[in-house]
């Protein structure tokens, strides 16, 4: 029986720093008003940098756009873009749906009035379903993508009208996620939701030539409820690492916070948030938003001359290890469309990672289906002999970190998750003479991705952009 495999999870992250190639001098919380004074914290780390923004510049620049439209009539564009127009998240009559608070809470615990609602005291805010909304926000930031590209590749303006309003719905209905009435966080899942203001901030982006919307004061609205509704949210989750070292928190988490105030750092051109999220990643974080701690170790291949490095999340599962593949990758392109090279950073540590994902998730070729259809179901009976790599191969150090315990070895569950997005890692290792055999393979599998919609109805079909083949592919 041929079988899919394909296995989405949602996200939450971090690791053990024990053995970082880059002794962090002071994981304390950042202090940015110094490195703004003298222009380096210490010695070799990170320097504060103002970026030149020539917008758009958030995951797509305008050659992006230019090049991709000379090449529509050739593949694998004109099939990836088949795939976007056949997405029922881009359609010119979608309709978004806001909510007034966001909440992201399992449904053990907040499903039902009372409890932990009265506690929070919020029990006058409950309403049938509240507890999981955040659906919402995840289908319309989709849609306000997928929408924004349309208007971008083939200058549908009606694609650009509904994109737009539905981020002017969101700004004008959402007054951010549900708090205690001290303004607190009412549970960590919440932090959660930061998968989709990246994606949101992307749409913005993305918009802001269409009739002159980024001059516009309705514009500048919508960024300030993007701003005040999520930056905040992101730093905490930064912070938290910082001045905990540890715990529940596993890489993915801190990826959704990065990518989220790079995101609003680009669209608000508030220089501090950009600096803060790519010199967390290049050293000066506490958490494993940090690459020295997300990926603590590296290996040499077995099978070639590949360094494959050891990620956060690969002794937990692969619906979590893929996931931070997919969202590193759009961070890092994030930082290519500023002219900062993330892939590159301390020997393209980052580009080790996702070599070894790709080569641990790479299942057999007839297991893969028709790139071309949706991946919206799921089908277990994964066994080793179905993958290209014996698991028993595959180096390993181990390491204990935070809920997860000690880890010795990769983790079978979940293996042969598919998500979108490989061919951003593709796309920046073939213009850069960089070999990546397991990355290529496993793109090649599953091209063209597509992005919500693609990969089932649940969040872990929407954590993550997609459209990978389309805006990131270069042969």
């Amino acid at each position: 029986m041929k079988k899919s495999i394909i296995t989405i999870l949602s996200g939450v992250f971090f690791l053990i720093a024990g053995a970082s190639c880059n002794e962090i001098v002071d994981p304390a919380t950042i202090d940015f008003e110094q490195w703004k004074a003298d222009k380096e914290a210490h010695n070799n780390d990170p320097v504060y940098t103002v970026y030149t923004l020539n917008h758009p510049c958030l995951l797509h620049t305008q050659r992006d756009f230019d090049y991709v439209k000379q090449h529509l009539g050739e593949e694998p564009y004109a099939s990836a873009l088949t795939k976007l127009k056949g997405s029922q998240y881009a359609r010119t009559d979608y309709e978004a749906n806001p909510v007034e608070y966001l909440a992201r809470l399992d449904a053990g615990n907040w499903s039902q009035m009372g409890g932990r609602w009265e506690d929070a005291g919020i029990a006058d805010l409950w309403y049938q379903g509240i507890h999981n909304n955040y659906t919402n926000f995840m289908r319309d930031a989709a849609a306000a993508y997928q929408l924004s590209l349309l208007y971008k590749l083939e200058g549908n303006t009606s694609a650009a009208e509904t994109a737009k309003n539905i981020l002017v719905k969101w700004a004008t209905v959402n007054k951010g996620i549900l708090v205690n009435k001290k303004g607190e966080i009412i549970d960590p899942n919440e932090k959660l939701i930061l998968f989709q203001p990246y994606q949101a901030a992307i749409a913005i982006e993305m918009l802001r030539d269409y009739e002159q919307w980024g001059d516009t004061e309705e514009f500048s609205r919508v960024v300030k409820w993007l701003d005040e509704s999520f930056y905040w949210l992101a730093h905490d989750q930064l912070e938290l690492q910082n001045n905990t070292g540890g715990g529940h928190y596993w890489w993915n988490w801190d990826l959704a916070a990065m990518t989220t105030i790079l995101g609003i750092g680009v669209v608000s051109e508030n220089q501090d948030y950009i600096n803060e999220a790519i010199m967390y990643y290049k050293g000066l974080g506490g958490g494993p938003g940090n690459i020295f701690k997300g990926v603590p170790y590296l290996h040499q291949d077995p099978d070639s001359e590949e360094m494959l490095g050891q990620g956060n999340e690969l002794g937990r599962d692969q619906g979590h290890n893929t996931l931070c593949a997919a969202v590193l990758g759009v961070f890092c392109q994030m930082g290519s469309a500023l002219g900062e090279d993330l892939f590159a950073f301390d020997d393209y540590r980052a580009i080790a990672f996702a070599e070894y994902v790709a080569k641990y998730n790479l299942a057999k070729e007839q297991l893969y289906p028709d790139p071309m259809q949706n991946f919206s179901s799921q089908e277990t009976g994964v066994y080793n002999s179905d993958f290209e790599y014996d698991h028993s191969g595959f180096p390993f150090e181990t390491y204990t970190y935070g809920d997860g315990g000690t880890m010795t070895e990769p983790s079978n569950v979940g293996r042969g998750t598919v998500r979108p997005g490989w061919d951003y890692w593709v796309g920046y290792t073939n213009t850069h003479g960089q070999s990546a055999i397991y990355i290529n393979e496993l793109a090649s599998r599953i091209r063209p991705d597509g992005g919500g919609g693609h990969y089932s109805g649940n969040s872990g079909g929407f954590d993550q952009i997609g459209f990978s083949t389309l805006m990131g592919y270069r042969p």
